[in-house]
């Protein structure tokens, strides 16, 4: 008997035998961030607005609506930093109705045959960006550290209460932090910066989910093979959504037996852009496949760009992208 998509994706996180190549587009259904907003506290409402640390975000069109904080508005700078207890407002989580969100968005799929993920949004590195802006972020690791690396640890703080409330109300088989700390070209901070002030702080996070039986995921965009050594340190057993521009077959025949990559699609050049041929789309996806699908620890998963503030034109998009993928489950 073939196994159910939430089997196979938990047994390849897991290194156990699985019969076939998980395809997170259809085997994971999604509560807080991910293929939704997630909580107002965490990125405002849906269409912009106040998030639950005072941060206002925009959706502005030229970026497909995904929402952005608002420029030139920023808490928090490189030398007030060390005032930061002063000046961040932590949110109240428990204003938030925990238990009908997650009947809303696990109402989207099925948990007897999917697994269910929960996202979170702004990890502790995109926190503090939202709260200063990234260069002001990036100067303050550098100048201030200390005072860096305890509103981190504040920021975990409240990432720990939030898996808690995830656990209690969406029983979730993987909890992935959103922390995107990479360019294209590289980290946003140098290895030695990432090991001493933002590792730790992803390690409690995963410690705390792991504690509710949550498999720990990391989501990163760009490169950041360099740090993929300290994520398998710290507990990460998935790697969420890997870019070619990171060398993905090494990275699997080297470590594949302690995490698992997730992703693999360009969604940098032609396949991921608005009006991608079907032929294009397809190829991308044949791709991955043939040249990935080899291994044992991959998962599949593509996004395309799209208007975010648009749910149909999100299915619309993504209906090309999991039909291609169909043919290998």
């Amino acid at each position: 008997m073939a196994m159910t998509p939430k089997e196979v994706i938990l047994a390849t996180l897991r290194h156990e035998p699985h019969d076939r190549v998980s395809n997170y587009l259809t085997d994971v259904v999604n509560g807080g961030f991910g293929f939704g907003n997630g909580p107002d506290f965490e990125k405002g409402p849906l269409g912009g607005g106040l998030d639950g640390f005072g941060v206002n975000w925009l959706c502005p069109s030229s970026g497909g609506g995904a929402p952005i904080p608002e420029p030139g508005k920023f808490q928090l700078d490189s030398e007030t930093i060390v005032d930061w207890k002063k000046i961040v407002k932590f949110p109240n989580i428990m204003e938030d109705d925990w238990e009908a969100r997650a009947k809303w968005e696990l109402g989207r799929g099925n948990r007897d045959l999917q697994a269910v993920d929960y996202g979170s949004g702004n990890g502790p590195f995109e926190r503090l960006a939202a709260l200063m802006g990234f260069e002001e972020a990036l100067m303050s690791i550098a100048l201030e550290p200390e005072a860096t690396y305890d509103l981190l640890n504040a920021i975990c703080d409240y990432k720990i209460d939030v898996i808690e409330m995830a656990h209690k109300y969406y029983h979730p088989d993987i909890f992935t932090n959103y922390d995107d700390i990479a360019t294209q070209s590289c980290t946003f901070m140098s290895k030695e910066a990432y090991q001493t002030i933002i590792k730790p702080v992803h390690k409690r996070m995963y410690d705390a989910a792991a504690a509710f039986d949550m498999i720990p995921v990391q989501h990163t965009c760009g490169k950041a093979e360099s740090i993929v050594e300290d994520l398998i340190e710290i507990g990460v057993k998935g790697w969420t959504s890997v870019q070619p521009t990171n060398d993905i077959e090494t990275i699997l025949q080297t470590y594949g037996d302690q995490i698992c990559i997730i992703g693999g699609y360009d969604t940098v050049g032609a396949p991921s852009k608005p009006g991608a041929a079907a032929e294009i789309i397809k190829a991308e996806v044949d791709r991955d496949f043939t040249t990935y699908g080899k291994y044992p620890s991959y998962i599949f998963f593509g996004f395309l760009l799209e208007n975010s503030l648009d749910p149909e034109q999100r299915k619309r998009r993504l209906e090309p992208l999991i039909k291609a993928a169909m043919q290998y489950q």
